[in-house]
């Protein structure tokens, strides 16, 4: 019986163990995903050059971040408070529909891959508690990486562990990186000694009317 959908070199195994080797070897480069091959005398090593797909979910000590989804979006703006939105320069009020709005958005970006974007969840109540993303430049949106913890969750490691967990993911999606930005206020102290904490390095600013208004900080591959 012929088995459907299979490529002809599954159905023509050659009897000689020379061939045998060979056709191995063709099968499971066929059959594994695009990435990096190595063939080693004896025996046959697989070994994938980068991480084409970011997980849905890194697990860290003190938190965990996962994809966002629609299930995320009522939590998402109950924890989206006026403290944090001042923090991101958003509108002082916002209605469930302009979150919901927003996070289509976000979730369409994350398809075209122009950022990765995690939803941050507190290990110890499993509670959504905020926000981690690296954006693709663009010269309409200043700064790479943005991030938000609700008041209630800041302090203890958590920003800090959450920035360690996606750059890792970050710098492995992409390893023909080697650094990205991110702009910060002048007035925003607590975001700056977080980044700080985090490993990025004050590199310069940006200026509005002839006055400083952005840190620029970068952050590098180790």
């Amino acid at each position: 019986m012929k088995m459907a959908n299979l490529p002809d070199i599954f159905l023509n195994i050659p009897k000689n163990r020379k061939s045998i080797t060979k056709w191995l070897l063709l099968a499971v480069l066929l059959s594994v995903p695009a990435g990096y091959f190595v063939y080693k005398s004896g025996w046959l090593c697989i070994e994938q050059s980068q991480v084409s797909t970011p997980p849905e979910e890194i697990k860290g000590k003190l938190i965990t971040l996962r994809t966002l989804k629609e299930d995320y979006f009522l939590d998402f703006h109950n924890m989206f408070s006026s403290d944090v939105r001042k923090g991101l320069e958003f509108p002082e009020t916002i209605s469930l529909s302009y979150t919901i709005r927003y996070l289509n958005i976000e979730m369409e970006k994350n398809k075209t891959a122009k950022q990765l974007m995690y939803i941050i969840f507190d290990n110890k109540d499993n509670k959504l508690i905020g926000k981690v993303e690296i954006r693709e430049k663009d010269p309409d949106d200043p700064g790479q990486f943005g991030f938000w913890i609700n008041e209630n969750y800041r302090g203890g490691g958590r920003i800090q562990e959450a920035t360690k967990l996606i750059i890792s993911t970050y710098f492995r999606l992409h390893p023909d990186r080697n650094v990205f930005n991110v702009y910060v206020r002048l007035w925003n102290k607590p975001s700056y000694y977080a980044l700080k904490k985090a490993g990025f390095k004050e590199v310069g600013y940006t200026y509005e009317n002839g006055k400083p208004s952005y840190r620029i900080m970068e952050h590098y591959k180790n």
